[in-house]
């Protein structure tokens, strides 16, 4: 079967060259120092200068518009749901996106680089998203933006995978961390700008603009990707698109498997073993079933409800099977025992090392609580102090500086001295220092704690996605036949966990304020008058058109059921130390850099 050029793509990991060894071979420096020059695995250069920066502006960019869509909808719900008179529905505009964009993740990484090539891949998702956010703009009824939603979800778990493993792809291992940096800078900003933007968009101009933004930011993304991205030396995308098609399943399962069963054999074969479809479906069936629990657990049916029982049983029984399956089950097909590059896509062989699975484990329960933290950030100043969209979600601006600074420094860090579980340790220790402040928070907070508080969270956000991604790829073998497929399975596991944590975190912490919310008025026997509702939306709305201030009885309860949310989150940061403390204790590689420059100061 020939080889695409998707295939080739897909070989882009890092290798360096050694003596035998072990130590990188040096070179001779006669009058003028020049170290050779580093090759891919292609035997191309690496991308430098103009080019790099280009293509990893345009991978940024793209992870920046990706993750803007998990938080800009956060300060529209409202508005969506009384243009539309569908509030019950509302649920599924965060929902419709985070499903998709979570249980993808993975199988993404595994088409990048089995099928379609990175470069193809990403203009896929990049396209499909933007397809998706044209569905939400136009939308004439609550389903259409639902569909819109879910279509846009596609296509951002793709760039969030993909913009990850490119990046880590496109330079040496020593300057992974910087490239890292930025895609966590633009992760990290787009949690804090999203609501902002979302805020301002929906007070002053229309919820609309919240989706309408993503066209040219994403077709910008989308041109300076296509002309700088071009690791095999070929900057003619039509070629490029016509090596992916000829190696895809299309053109082998469509055009030849149609008049032969042999080839649609080979194409089941594929997407057993190659793809893994069988753990796809039973995974990405228990965290939906997981999701719509948390979802509509307390709102369409009680807790103690049959409804409920049921969801949460399957969620746990489908992400257990999924985990057997991977495990133990997969490696005994006698397929995958004569064929080395038939992998699971969540390999035991690697996730049971301690660095790789404590790394990702880590990253998920800090976005878990961190999520939780920024969506009630704003509710805190909308529903306590009566706040407007845009001037409630402002405040995220203590959060957006100190992330930036923090992922640009830590990525310095780690190229420079190659420091990994350092990094890691800093952001949790300050994420849960950080948790514990931040359930200060209430109606009493002066202004200087209202912004004060939010540097910490920041900060942990900041460095614990730098260190962690980092800390597992290191973990990895270099020398192993299944290093390249590794690669990818780790970076993407490591984005899919991310985007887990974001998902459930968001849906957790609406769950613990709903039920935290009623109990407290019904405690406060503020229900049994007529003029307080008992529902979690129909409070909300009573509170925003009878307004009476921040310190009333009213006012209490919002603010200690918002301070429930960040105890919450202080719990996942807590677990989230506990799991980092066992992170790695490797180091990257800097020893060639080191070697360079030992070389040119001989005489």
């Amino acid at each position: 079967m020939a080889l695409s050029m998707g295939k080739i793509e897909s070989e882009i990991v890092i290798q360096k060259e050694r003596s035998d060894d072990g130590e990188i071979a040096s070179t001779d420096c006669p009058d003028v120092c020049s170290p050779p020059e580093e090759l891919n695995a292609l035997g191309k250069p690496y991308q430098k200068g103009a080019v790099l920066y280009a293509c990893t502006f345009s991978l940024a960019l793209a992870n920046f518009l990706a993750a803007l869509d998990v938080m800009i909808v956060t300060t529209l719900i409202d508005e969506v749901g009384e243009h539309f008179h569908a509030y019950s529905q509302t649920g599924w505009v965060v929902a419709g996106y985070s499903l998709p964009n979570a249980v993808l993740s993975l199988l993404w990484g595994r088409l990048a680089s089995s099928v379609f090539g990175f470069k193809t891949s990403m203009i896929i998702s990049i396209v499909v998203f933007e397809v998706g956010s044209v569905v939400c703009a136009t939308a004439q009824s609550m389903n259409s933006l639902i569909g819109g939603r879910v279509i846009a979800g596609i296509g951002g778990s793709g760039i969030q995978s993909l913009s990850f493993v490119i990046g880590s792809t496109i330079v040496p291992e020593r300057q992974r961390g910087m490239v890292i940096a930025f895609m966590g800078a633009s992760f990290g900003i787009a949690s804090v700008v999203g609501p902002f933007l979302g805020g301002v968009f929906t007070t002053h101009v229309t919820w609309r603009w919240c989706f309408w933004i993503n066209l040219p930011i994403g077709g910008l993304a989308l041109v300076i990707f296509v002309f700088f991205y071009n690791p095999y030396g070929s900057a003619n995308l039509t070629s490029n698109l016509k090596g992916a098609i000829s190696g895809s399943i299309f053109s082998r399962c469509v055009l030849t498997a149609i008049f032969k069963a042999e080839t649609w054999k080979k194409c089941m074969k594929m997407l057993l073993f190659q793809f893994d479809i069988v753990e796809f479906i039973i995974s990405s069936a228990g965290i939906i079933c997981l999701l719509l629990g948390f979802t509509l657990g307390g709102n369409a049916w009680s807790w103690g409800s049959y409804s409920s029982i049921i969801f949460f049983t399957f969620a746990g029984v489908l992400i257990v099977f999924a985990l057997i399956y991977d495990f133990f089950i997969f490696p005994l097909f006698a397929a995958v025992r004569t064929n080395v590059h038939y992998q699971p896509l969540i390999s035991w062989t690697n996730i049971k090392k301690r660095g790789i699975i404590t790394a990702n484990a880590t990253v998920f329960l800090i976005c878990l609580g961190y999520m939780a933290q920024i969506i009630y950030v704003v509710q805190y100043f909308q529903l306590v102090f009566n706040s407007s969209p845009w001037k409630a979600s402002v405040h995220l601006i203590a959060c957006v500086v100190p992330t930036v600074i923090t992922v640009i420094f830590c990525g310095f860090i780690n190229a420079k001295f190659g420091w990994v579980k350092p990094i890691t340790m800093f952001g949790v220790i300050t994420g849960i220092i950080g948790a514990g402040i931040m359930t200060l928070l209430d109606n009493n907070a002066s202004h200087a704690q209202r912004v004060g508080l939010l540097i910490l969270p920041g900060i942990s956000f900041g460095a614990t996605i730098q260190g962690t991604m980092i800390g597992a790829q290191i973990e990895l073998d270099e020398d192993s036949p299944t290093f390249r497929s590794d690669f990818v399975s780790i970076t993407t596991l490591n984005a899919f966990l991310k985007n887990l944590g974001q998902a459930i975190g968001g849906v957790i912490c609406e769950t613990v304020f709903s039920v935290s919310l009623i109990h407290k008025t019904k405690d406060a026997a503020l229900t049994e008058s007529n003029e307080i509702p008992k529902t979690t939306e129909a409070i909300i709305a009573y509170r925003s058109a009878q307004f009476d201030g921040a310190k009333s009885a009213l006012g209490n309860i919002f603010s200690d059921s918002i301070k429930n949310v960040f105890y919450l989150a202080l719990a996942f940061y807590s677990l989230g130390f506990l799991v980092g403390l066992f992170t790695t204790n490797k180091r990257v590689d800097i020893r060639e850099k080191i070697h360079q420059e030992e070389a040119c100061e001989e005489p």
